[in-house]
């Protein structure tokens, strides 16, 4: 019984999509960019500059509100001597506001939300796999930002930064390049 209620929730959301793909509201995009780690993600953890992917759906709600699915994973090295690294997840729901300014082409945007976020430490050469530092740490994520958007025919290039910081004061600063592909 659970997988014919799966079957149908998933075949009522691929409906929902293909309807909104036609009428110009459901749009996906991908990204990537530098991650800088701040609060105690930097502080006490020692993570440094990294790189991460990003990608996920949008849905315009009109045309200056748009909400936003997302997950981006991160890599971030760490100061240490034993090939230690971190690993960042972030999936998050953010509402995205156009700005009433720019051109047809060119506009900036506003965004914010909430999620989740996922750390992991990587324990590289310690011989410290199963200590309680090493555990993958998971929280609240609480975002803001601000983009700009270019487009050029049927798709459109962003540049976005955000604030992300989880409940646990982790945080970093996503600097994201990437293109959107459906609506505008």
């Amino acid at each position: 019984m659970k997988r014919v209620i799966s079957f149908g929730a998933v075949a009522l959301l691929f409906l929902a999509a293909a309807d909104a793909t036609a009428q110009g509201k459901l749009s996906g995009f991908g990204a990537v960019g530098a991650t800088t780690p701040t609060g105690d993600l930097k502080d006490i953890d020692g993570a440094k500059n990294g790189f991460a992917f990003m990608g996920g759906l949008e849905y315009k709600l009109s045309s200056a509100l748009w909400l936003r699915f997302d997950g981006m994973m991160g890599f971030n090295g760490v100061g240490s001597n034993f090939n230690e690294d971190a690993y960042l997840w972030t999936f998050a729901a953010r509402g995205e506001y156009w700005l009433p300014m720019g051109s047809d082409k060119l506009r900036p945007y506003v965004t914010g939300g909430v999620g989740m976020m996922l750390y992991k430490r990587n324990p590289g050469e310690t011989g410290l796999e199963d200590t309680p530092q090493y555990m993958t740490k998971s929280g609240m994520l609480i975002s803001a930002g601000a983009g700009l958007d270019y487009q050029i025919s049927g798709t459109s290039l962003f540049v976005e930064g955000r604030y992300d910081v989880g409940a646990d004061n982790r945080a970093f600063i996503p600097l994201m390049v990437g293109a959107r592909f459906g609506a505008r």
